[in-house]
């Protein structure tokens, strides 16, 4: 469970990665990290595919998840998911309520209800709550998230710093590598220590090989 000596919000941002899956390209995807008012925040994502991943990948994608700061740091209310094709499949929404200490709503058409954990995040705020422990000089440690209709718990590593040569020039970072038990995937993350602890690379690896790749090409500051 992440702990925080003091609560520590991340400074809004648009920020726009490639993306790579096994060598070929994938398009971009666009980051916003908003303040949407006294203590409420909003994290989307939005894919622009290229040709090829057109295929798999609609243009109307998105991920949203809107959260809330509290004395204990930032958690989520509300998370949503939509694959931009007709269907259920990848899409979702669900509600966190903090005072019955349920996450309920819908995934791939089927209900969902499910007993909160502290510090529980879903697989967008989780993004956000690791670069808030970091800024905070927390480690993110194991954390609780909901992924659709089930609860995983990931694991995080702080490996070595490194320099990443990015669009933007040299960023000097610190990889942090998440998994959960009997998974053969890993996640590993360059983060910026002057970014706020944005993620600079990201790579999603699975057996032991790399499949997909982010690359940061451009990040905007949009707010104080």
């Amino acid at each position: 469970m992440m702990s925080h000596a003091q609560p520590t919000v991340p400074q809004p941002f648009v920020a726009t990665y490639a993306v790579t899956f096994r060598g070929l390209s994938g398009g971009t995807l666009r980051m916003e990290w908003r303040h949407e008012g006294q203590n409420r925040y909003v994290f989307e994502t939005r894919a622009s595919p290229s040709a090829l991943a057109r295929f798999v990948i609609s243009s109307d994608a998105f991920e949203r998840t809107t959260l809330e700061l509290t004395p204990q740091g930032l958690r989520p209310l509300s998370w949503e998911a939509n694959d931009g094709r007709s269907g259920a499949k990848g899409d979702g929404k669900l509600q966190f309520d903090w005072n019955a200490n349920t996450v309920s709503g819908t995934y791939e058409g089927e209900p969902v209800k499910l007993a909160l954990e502290p510090g529980m995040q879903d697989r967008l705020s989780i993004q956000i709550g690791v670069m808030a422990a970091l800024a905070g000089g927390a480690e993110p440690g194991t954390i609780a998230m909901v992924n659709g209709d089930s609860i995983r718990h990931y694991t995080y590593t702080r490996g070595q710093s490194e320099t990443v040569q990015s669009k933007l020039g040299p960023l000097q970072t610190v990889v942090y590598e998440s998994t959960r038990a009997n998974s053969n995937r890993l996640s590993r993350v360059w983060h910026v220590p002057s970014l706020d602890y944005l993620p600079a690379r990201a790579e999603q690896i699975r057996k032991g090989k790399v499949e997909t790749v982010m690359t940061l090409l451009s990040v905007e500051k949009t707010g104080p």
